[in-house]
């Protein structure tokens, strides 16, 4: 009986861990997109853009703010951009563009079922009468009882789990206007600077679908 109360146990905090596992699992899901545009304007009659300058102290730079991550995401939307057909223009640009990453610290709170097992007592005596029954396979003291009971919540493990959420904004000004036409944000759980730097390239794609001009195809070359 000691044994199946050890074994009880163990199963108990098996499903436990089980279900936290599958709990933090489903809150890393990937980065949630959104974008808001002025829906009044032709954005096909621009033609050009400029980043707007940045200011960085290498001393007082944070992991998501510096000259890396500046340089990444500029040539990243640089690219959006130019596949859409815009073009740099440093000094007279139709559009400006800016960004910031924002940090904010947040706790996930996290209820896990614990789960045991009813007893079943009358497993093997609900059985017809056979010439095994006080035998070793079907004696009431191995685990048939047991494999035959089913898991039940015996209570819940309650856990907060702080964790890092990053947000990455794109804003898109009318330089002549000075009024912001496209503006996109990511949302998404963030650990350090490397796996920010890891989704840069997915998260960019996916903001840019959101912008109101379509990427332009490639003209299709004549086969020999």
């Amino acid at each position: 009986m000691e044994r199946n109360k050890r074994l009880l146990t163990k199963k108990k905090v098996l499903f436990g861990y089980l279900g936290l596992i599958i709990l933090l699992l489903s809150s890393c899901a990937s980065t949630a997109v959104f974008s808001d545009y002025n829906r009044s304007l032709d954005f096909k009659s621009y033609k050009t853009f400029a980043w707007l300058p940045k200011t960085h102290d290498p001393k007082n730079d944070g992991p998501f703010d510096n000259q890396i991550v500046e340089t990444n995401i500029k040539n990243l939307g640089s690219g959006e951009l130019k596949s859409r057909g815009y073009k740099v223009d440093v000094d007279e640009p139709d559009l400006l563009i800016d960004f910031y990453v924002d940090v904010a610290n947040k706790v996930d709170h996290v209820s896990t079922p614990v789960y045991g097992y009813a007893y079943n007592y009358n497993s093997n005596f609900a059985r017809p009468y056979n010439n095994n029954l006080y035998s070793y396979r079907n004696s009431y003291y191995n685990n048939n009882s047991y494999i035959n009971s089913v898991p039940v919540v015996v209570g819940y493990n309650n856990q907060d789990i702080p964790y890092e959420e990053g947000t990455l904004t794109i804003l898109i000004i009318d330089r002549k206007t000075n009024t912001l036409v496209w503006k996109g944000w990511s949302v998404g759980t963030v650990t350090d600077e490397s796996s920010f730097e890891y989704e840069l390239p997915s998260d960019m794609r996916r903001l840019f679908k959101e912008f109101p001009v379509m990427v332009i195809a490639p003209p299709k070359t004549k086969s020999k």
